[in-house]
Parts: C-alpha cells; structure tokens; sequence
C-alpha cells in the first residue's frame, strides 16, 4: 500500500511536466513556424518579387510546362507549328513569339540542338531575338510566311471614336520582323541564315483607347446629367490623358497602363473580383463626391469647347487624391511594365488572369523571368500559370537560427510524446 502510493507520488510531477512541455510546443510551434514564412517569403513578395533567386526559380518553372506540352511521338514540330499557327489565326501575336522562343523546349532533341546551333551562329541582338529568329527556320514554309504577312506593320495609334463604345480590343504592338525563307534547316552553323534582326516588338506603341480631351467633355457632361456611362471607363479616360504629356516614367505608365485597363475593362476580360479591386482604387484616387462637385463648377460658365476641356481636365487634376493616386500609380507601373516586356495584348492575358494585387506581382515576375513565353504559358494554362511564379528564399543567418529552433521544438515535441507513451504503458503492466 505504501510502495504503490510512492509510486504515484513519484509519477505525478513527471506527468505534470511532460503534460507542461507537451502543451507549451503545440503552443510555441505555430508562432515559430510563422515567423519563419513571413521572414522567408513576406518580404520578397511585398518589397522585391523580381529577385534573382525569384527569377532563377520562376524560369525553372517556365521551362518545365514547356517540356511538359511537347507532343510526344516524333509529333513535336508539327504540334508546335499547329500552336503557333494558331495564334496567328487569333492576331495573338506576342503569344506566338512566345512559342517560337519556346522551341528548344518543345521540339525533339535533335531539332532543339539545331535551333540552339542557329542561335549561337551569330552574335547580334539578343539572347531572344536570336533565338526566335532561329526557330523561324523551322516553320513550313507556308506558316512562315503567313507569320511575316501577319505582323506587318500597322498605324501605331488608333484614336477612339465616340459612338458606339465597341468591346473590341485592337492590337498595334507589334511591328515587323522580316525572315529569310528556307525550306529545310540547316543544322550545321556555318551555312545558317537567320533572319534580319528586326524586332516585332521594339519600340511599340499601345493601342490607345482614351479618345482626347473634347471627347471627355462630352461623356463627363453626359455622366454629370445622369445619362449611362460606365464612371470606371471615363476616370480610366481621365488618368490616361491627365498624364498623356507628362514625360515622367511614373506618368507615361500610367497613360499606358489607362488604356490596357480600359480594353480590358471593356472586353470583360477582368475577373470580378480584380475589377472590383479596380474600381475601388480609382473610387479612392477620383472620388465620384468630390469629382462630380469639381465637374458641376467647370461646366457652368459658357465658353468654347477647347477651353471647356481645359477646364474639365483640372476638374479632374483638383479632385484627384494624391494619396490614393500614389496606390494606383503603383498597380499601373506594373501593368504597364509587362506590356513594356510583352505587348499591350499580351499585358491583357496575363491581367486577365489575376485576381489579387499579389497576382499582379506574380504576374510581373513570370513576365520578368520569361517575356513572351509567359503569355503562350497563360493560354495553355489560364489561371493556374501564376503558381509558377517562385517568391524565391534569401536563406541569411537569421532565417537559418529560426528554421533550425522550429526543427528543434519539433524534435522535443516528438521525444515528449515518445516518453508519455512510454510511461503510459509501463504503468499499464504495473
């Protein structure tokens, strides 16, 4: 009797402190294990998604759902040529230079081997220019004239018109890229022929979809009197031509990026939930309150036309909130960005897929890290291309103390346990 109530005795502190420990690490895990994401990935997301780690990660990615696409078969090129073939089809030209640039990814080994060869052949231009002019050699040859007929050159602005408010979003990105025509490739790099080193792409103008300042008039009176007109286009309208003659970098992405949101808008290429986030961003930079009270006073003398969208242009300027313009000129430099890696179409794709402000920043890592490859991957993939965007770790000392303390309070976490099964089954038998 006396043995077994010492036993107790001598089992309860034990229990006590194992009961102590085991409850005090489920608690301390969580907040360990917290702190170790928001050092490692917090910072990069928010302060620097273009990282090297996070580019390095992100064209890893890029190239595996490359890789994962090709037809397998002895069927690649023609699987390819079919993609490229018909983004043509669909005037989708910044994605078919994303997969001619893909080709060494797509294609067999031998025929990505030549492509390499050919690229390497020369040293002028660019890494990509060179090697898309390269997998040119390896269209049919029907495709690749089709491809140089396709992107000649247009008008490189076209000025809206008032009525009707068409959905339609037309491309003028892109410019002329010429090729040599060669029926079969040649795979030896003294012999290849690349084609002159234009770029479709270099020195592109956006579509431009503001209209001017007389046109901006007419709608803001029409919106003033309560007619129909959507007041996220027309503030859209607005940013852009406030800032159209202003040479500030901050400025011209905002004129840009004005006129990709407003195709985009208009196409209904937005997700819901990313206009919603739109919208209140421009609600917070040009307060409807504010902007109306600022347009009912520039409307009521009588004057001339040019002078009233003088006058209507710093209504606008005097309710904008510097603030807030700050946020959104934030969000435009990023948009606006992209389009300056892809195209004002390309831009949109990639939009379109986002979201989430965060979206935004993973798509302007994946356009960082693969150009025009990024919006060929949003066709394939939609939504889900943005899961390729790696944040990327910075691993510094600090971040290593803390994942080695996690790992610790896990292992004591588990030795606990161990020890209270332990105890438990011996004073089972006992």
């Amino acid at each position: 009797m006396t043995s077994r109530w010492r036993q107790r005795e001598v089992q309860r502190p034990s229990t006590w402190r194992q009961s102590l420990l085991f409850n005090s690490l489920i608690l301390l895990i969580p907040i360990f294990a917290a702190r170790v994401i928001v050092a490692a990935y917090t910072s990069d997301i928010a302060t620097d998604p273009l990282s090297l780690e996070a580019r390095t990660e992100t064209r890893a990615e890029i190239d595996s759902e490359f890789r994962d696409l090709s037809a397998p078969g002895g069927q690649e090129r023609l699987a390819w040529a079919q993609r490229i073939e018909q983004t043509l089809d669909e005037r989708d030209f910044s994605a078919a230079r994303g997969y001619l640039l893909a080709a060494p990814l797509m294609l067999n080994r031998q025929d990505s081997a030549a492509v390499l060869a050919a690229a390497d052949a020369e040293n002028s231009g660019t890494r990509d220019q060179r090697l898309a002019r390269a997998a040119l050699l390896f269209l049919p040859e029907d495709l690749r004239a089709a491809y140089q007929r396709t992107i000649a050159p247009r008008p490189a602005v076209e000025i809206e018109t008032e009525e009707p408010e068409d959905t339609s979003v037309v491309d003028v990105s892109d410019q002329n890229e010429p090729a040599e025509s060669e029926d079969t490739p040649r795979i030896t790099t003294e012999s290849v022929q690349l084609a002159p080193l234009d770029e479709p792409f270099a020195e592109q103008g956006s579509f431009f979809l503001l209209g001017d300042p007389a046109d901006l008039t007419r709608r803001s009176q029409r919106w003033l009197a309560g007619e129909q007109v959507d007041s996220l286009q027309l503030r859209l309208r607005a940013l852009g031509l406030m800032t159209q003659n202003d040479p500030s970098p901050e400025a011209q992405a905002v004129f840009e990026a004005a006129s990709i949101m407003r195709a985009a808008h208009r196409a209904g290429r937005l997700s819901d939930r990313f206009a919603g986030y739109l919208r209140s961003r421009i609600e917070d930079a040009l307060p409807e309150e504010i902007l109306r009270a600022q347009l009912s006073v520039a409307f009521e003398p009588v004057m001339t036309t040019e002078a009233r969208s003088a006058q209507v242009i710093e209504a606008y300027e005097a309710a904008l909130q510097p603030m807030a313009r700050e946020r959104l000129a934030r969000d435009m430099k990023i948009i606006a960005r992209i389009a300056e890696l892809t195209s004002s179409s390309g831009a949109i794709t990639l939009v379109e897929q986002a979201t989430t402000p965060e979206d935004m920043r993973r798509a302007l890592l994946l356009t960082e890290a693969g150009g025009h490859r990024s919006v060929a991957l949003a066709r394939e993939m939609g939504p889900e291309v943005l899961s390729l965007a790696q944040i990327g770790v910075k691993w510094s000392q600090s971040l290593v103390l803390q994942v080695m303390g996690l790992m610790a309070l896990g292992m004591a976490l588990i030795w606990t346990t161990l020890s209270a099964l332990t105890q438990a089954e011996a004073i089972r038998f006992r």
